[in-house]
Parts: structure tokens; sequence; C-alpha cells
């Protein structure tokens, strides 16, 4: 995403054919990243199901609905902001290179995410001593 943002900002110029590329890439990280907020909302789920507290399927929804338009909300106000200033042709590289810094954040941010379950620090092997060694054939 950060790559495909980056080449729209300092490389598509005029060229509409290379532009309609950038589009149709700058698509598939965004869905991607949408798992995310699904797995969070899974976590969420789990962990209060095994609390034995009430799940909000409201609360839930609304969550993962701010998620997901969270960035086209930044995207349209912050054009508008640099727009101001600029015209419409200087302010577009200027949002597409604030696109990739954000995609690069949130990479960097899913990466350090948490997803173990709690109290999960164990290994397969040290879950169940009786496995077998996969490469090896042989017992643990």
């Amino acid at each position: 995403g950060s790559f495909v943002s980056a080449c729209a900002a300092f490389l598509v110029g005029h060229n509409g054919d290379f532009a309609e590329l950038c589009m149709a890439l700058s698509v598939m990280p965004e869905a991607g990243s949408f798992a995310i907020p699904f797995g969070l909302v899974a976590t969420l789920n789990k962990r209060a199901e095994e609390e034995g507290r009430p799940v909000s399927t409201a609360l839930q929804m609304a969550l993962l609905n701010c998620c997901v338009t969270i960035g086209q909300q930044v995207c349209t106000t912050t054009l508008a902001g640099v727009e101001s200033r600029l015209s419409l042709q200087a302010a577009l590289p200027c949002i597409f290179v604030l696109a990739a810094a954000a995609q690069g954040l949130g990479r960097a941010g899913a990466l350090c995410l948490d997803d173990r379950p709690p109290g999960g620090d164990s290994s397969p092997s040290e879950t169940n001593p009786g496995s077998s060694d996969e490469t090896t054939g042989e017992s643990a």
C-alpha cells in the first residue's frame, strides 16, 4: 500500500493507465487491512464470553464502522484543508505521500498487536510433550 501510494504521488504524472493501475492496486491492502478490526472484535467477543459478560453486537458494529471509515474521513478532510492553500494538482501528491506514511505506520502498528490468548505463551511442543518432530520423525 505504501509503495502504491508513493508511485501515485511521484510516478503517475499524466499517464491515465498507470493511474488506474495504482487505483486498483491501492484497494488490495485496504481490503486486507479490514481483517484487523474483525479479528479484534472476534477477540473481544471471545474474551467477553470467557468472562461471562454480555456481548454487545451494536457496539461491535459501531467499532467496525469506525475502523473501516476513519481513513476515508481523514483523507477527505485533509485533502480539503490542503486544497485551501494549493491547487488540486499540487494537493493530490501531498495526500498520496500522507497515505503512504499512514499505511507504513499502520503496518508497523499491526506488527505490534498482541494477538496471543491470555496466558498462552507456551509453544506447541510444551503443550503436548508426546508430539513427534515432523522433520526427523523422532519423538520429543
